[in-house]
């Protein structure tokens, strides 16, 4: 049975009882998930304005490399922690006000970077930017999760995903035309024209962006759409937030379990990405112009890969768990294929198609996570997973890569990376039993 039929056959009773409420709810659903999409396109055209100007802002002011490097960290460990931090914060608040308080803070302090050239300020300012930005994807992946059951939560959250291919990769391309524009000292440009944009619209989603379907006025998912309205956890309706959350999160297998895949897969990405020109470019004799083709072809690539994953999460609700884990194998193969290709052709397929099996599976973390824990408590566990990503996967990318590199040879290091992607896809083999029982679909 396709989603819409399944969807359709759970909320049967419901519609035939509520005609008019089921309708503003269908309603209201696509305008949340639009404000969830468009916003989360928003807070990359807020977050990396000065990663992109990096390199002429310090010619222009006469920094070091170390100097920007320190600047740049400080956002990265921040906004790690702010998924974490904020997640908690969204679960306890309204999701439409803090979601759009926390873009609008992001763009005034976009804003303000571009008005100054102090270090000990911009550092400040990049430390306040990540942790506010660490509420947008819990507070827009909690508002798709309030609001889709079971059958279709998970291809929302999919589609939702390229949202971060599409602000990233569109930031570089309007700051490339302002700068155009404007002339290429007026760096501030960069800062201040997303940045008023997007504050503009912040007024925008405060107005119109969602809160829990209860908050507004309708029914539960539950009460909609039945067993197959939210993720079936056992003990809900008795246990406090904190006790939910130390139980469902903190002490979770399960979502220990996601935690660990996520940062196996942030170690794939940047293992991958960030050592490209190292590897393509010395080790394996590739033009410059050539490995930057197949840096783009791999990051490109993964937009339609996300709508595939999309389209799965369509066809198999309850099986993300076997998806995420034969992607991950296939992901091995290709990494095997890669360090040996010299040919340029297979180079950029072999490219874009690992872009989508790392994306992919990513994707899939934000499924189950959303899938598997109490909407209660949604926020704080997309936060906590998070969190090792960035803290532990980007960070062991940037120093076992190159260490394992020098020590034994690229092979070495390649290999191990094929390893890790097994073990990523064993780990979410692992799952199965759970997202089995959890998650219920009406057949």
């Amino acid at each position: 049975m396709s989603f819409v039929h399944a969807e359709h056959a759970a909320s049967e009773n419901y519609r035939r009882r509520q005609p008019e409420t089921f309708a503003r709810y269908l309603s209201r659903r696509k305008c949340v998930f639009a404000v969830a999409y468009a916003g989360y396109v928003c807070a990359y055209l807020v977050r990396n304005n000065f990663k992109l100007t990096s390199e002429a802002l310090r010619l222009a002011n006469g920094w070091s490399l170390t100097q920007v490097g320190l600047i740049l960290t400080a956002f990265t460990v921040t906004y790690g922690v702010g998924k974490f931090v904020m997640g908690m914060v969204v679960d306890r608040t309204s999701l439409r006000k803090t979601f759009a308080l926390a873009l609008g803070l992001s763009a005034v302090v976009c804003i303000a970077v571009g008005f100054t050239t102090s270090l000990p300020v911009l550092f400040a300012a990049m430390l306040f930017l990540g942790l506010i930005q660490g509420a947008l994807a819990p507070a827009s992946m909690a508002m798709i999760a309030n609001w889709y059951p079971n059958t279709s939560r998970g291809a929302g959250i999919a589609i939702w995903n390229t949202s971060q291919n599409l602000g990233g990769a569109g930031l570089p391309l309007i700051i490339t035309g302002l700068l155009g524009w404007t002339g290429p000292d007026n760096l501030a440009s960069a800062f201040w024209v997303p940045g008023v944009v997007v504050l503009a619209l912040s007024f925008l989603f405060w107005r119109i962006g969602g809160d829990r379907p209860d908050v507004e006025g309708l029914d539960t998912l539950d009460t909609m759409f039945g067993e197959a309205g939210s993720p079936r956890v056992r003990g809900e309706p008795a246990t406090s937030y904190w006790a939910l959350v130390r139980r469902d999160v903190f002490t979770s297998r399960v979502i220990l379990t996601l935690a660990a895949i996520n940062a196996m897969l942030y170690f794939l990405r940047f293992g991958i990405l960030n050592w490209m020109p190292a590897f393509l470019g010395t080790e394996m004799g590739f033009t410059r112009a050539q490995y930057s083709m197949a840096f783009s072809s791999l990051e490109w690539i993964a937009v339609p890969g996300s709508f595939l994953f999309a389209w799965l999460s369509v066809a198999l609700p309850n099986r993300q768990s076997l998806v995420g884990c034969l992607g991950l194998g296939a992901l091995a193969g290709l990494i095997v294929f890669y360090m040996g290709n010299r040919n340029y052709p297979l180079l950029l397929v072999s490219a874009g198609l690992m872009g989508m099996l790392v994306y992919g599976p990513q994707l899939i973390v934000n499924v189950l996570t959303l899938n598997l824990v109490p909407l209660r408590a949604a926020g704080v566990a997309v936060g906590f997973v998070g969190l090792g990503g960035y803290l532990v996967g980007e960070l062991c990318a940037n120093l076992v890569m190159p260490l394992l590199a020098q020590r034994f040879n690229w092979t070495v290091s390649l290999t191990f990376l094929a390893g890790i992607a097994l073990a990523a896809g064993l780990l979410y083999l692992s799952l199965r039993s759970s997202e089995r029982s959890t998650v219920r679909v009406v057949d």
